[in-house]
């Protein structure tokens, strides 16, 4: 846990679909794909701050939209 906070990562959109396609897969190469991916969201769940900073002024409009703001500094 982050900060003594629950962190969860949602996946929306495309993202989610082929998520979800990839674990319908039977393949060995959707399976290396699926692992990867379940890896870095559990990297991200201990550590939500994990990745390359972007610049506040860089978030665009239509994830503003969604909820993601940058007041007071914080996303």
């Amino acid at each position: 846990m982050f900060a003594s906070k629950d962190v969860r990562v949602l996946l929306k959109g495309q993202a989610k679909e082929s998520f979800l396609e990839l674990k319908k897969r039977n393949d060995k190469q959707s399976q290396t794909l699926l692992n990867s991916i379940k890896r870095i969201i559990d990297i991200l769940k201990e550590n939500p701050q994990f990745g390359d900073p972007i610049a506040k002024r860089l978030i665009p409009k239509v994830y503003q939209k969604q909820g993601i703001k940058k007041d007071n500094g914080t996303i």
